[in-house]
């Protein structure tokens, strides 16, 4: 909830994206300062820009200190990437005449990446049966097998495996708690399996023993989706945000999704391929979809290319069937898709 302090007799005008106190007696000094605030709020920036906070039009004051998402930085800082990535980015900015703090503001700004997503395409090249009562929320491919973690509550959240082309489990456990899961992934020979709103986090032998509960790490609003990047874990919370975090859920860090033009909010299922996160959109134009998925750099959080896989939900059978979310790769590349009690899987081939 924002906060919006106000001394009637200096602040006149108030900015709806714009907190600030006005401590200072000077109007002079407020009407400067919205004005460098609001420069750098309207301004579209990108990595490698510098950001200036400039004293020489403000009466009296002899030191500003900034802060960008809690770090303080210098006056004249640059976006460097890695403390500051792409995505919105809070400020505060505190104005002092000598020792005194006279005036403060918080805002945010906005980096974007350099280039919008491109358009990819794909073919399809081949169809495999999937089970129409699994309601698919995190997915993956090993050794021509399918992990697949369902949700729903009232039993139906549960933890498959099967056969590429078969329909009934190998293995399957299902969670005896009232839960509703979400993502799947496997590090180091263990599965971790996400809830959605429940703040738990399963863990799994390759047997599908269950070894462990994880509280969902703060950072987390709602657990989507997760995948596995080399010895880290990346997740998504239905924003634009991704996750890092070790074995054990310590946090590591965080990405936002940006190309040169926009965020891409509701990120949901995702999965790790040669160097990118795939990622279905769970929302378009305000309603549930997930027919688009997008191609992420990880490091950076910049959007690379988009999809869009809309036909497929109509080539499947079942009319009870809800919006694509399951994305795995085989070893050759292809990408398999499915979908909430979706009767088919998709193998497609990728055309950038």
């Amino acid at each position: 909830m924002k906060k919006y302090l106000i001394a009637a007799s200096v602040c006149a005008t108030v900015f709806s994206s714009l907190l600030f106190s006005c401590k200072d007696s000077s109007g002079k000094n407020n009407t400067a300062i919205t004005e460098i605030v609001s420069k750098i709020e309207q301004n579209k920036y990108k990595i490698g820009d510098k950001i200036d906070i400039p004293l020489t039009n403000l009466e009296g004051i002899t030191k500003v200190v900034v802060a960008v998402d809690g770090q303080e930085v210098p006056a004249d800082f640059t976006i460097d990437g890695k403390t500051i990535g792409l995505g919105n980015h809070t400020v505060n900015l505190k104005f002092f005449k000598g020792e005194e703090e006279t005036n403060s503001r918080d805002f945010t700004f906005v980096v974007y990446a350099n280039e919008p997503a491109a358009k990819w395409s794909y073919e399809i090249v081949g169809t495999y049966p999937h089970n129409n009562d699994y309601f698919t929320q995190g997915f993956y491919f090993k050794n021509g097998h399918i992990f697949e973690g369902t949700g729903l509550r009232d039993g139906k959240t549960r933890l498959i495996e099967y056969k590429l082309g078969a329909t009934e489990p190998t293995k399957l456990y299902q969670i005896k708690d009232d839960v509703f899961g979400e993502g799947i992934t496997e590090l180091n020979g263990f599965i971790y399996q996400l809830t959605w709103q429940d703040r738990v986090i399963y863990k799994y032998d390759s047997n599908f023993n269950q070894v462990q509960k994880f509280e969902m790490p703060p950072q987390i609003i709602e657990g989507w989706g997760i995948t596995t990047i080399g010895k880290e874990l990346a997740v998504t919370e239905g924003s634009q945000r991704i996750h890092f975090f070790d074995e054990n859920f310590n946090y590591l860090r965080t990405v936002q999704a940006f190309d040169s033009q926009q965020p891409y909010s509701y990120l949901n299922e995702i999965e790790y391929h040669d160097g990118l996160v795939y990622a279905n959109v769970y929302l378009k134009s305000g309603h549930a979809d997930n027919s688009n998925i997008v191609v992420i750099d990880p490091q950076t959080g910049a959007v690379k290319a988009e999809f869009n896989f809309a036909e497929l939900k109509g080539k499947q059978g079942n009319p009870q069937a809800q919006e694509l979310n399951g994305i795995a790769f085989k070893e050759n590349g292809n990408m398999l898709l499915t979908g909430k009690l979706w009767d088919k899987i998709f193998e497609v081939k990728i055309k950038k």
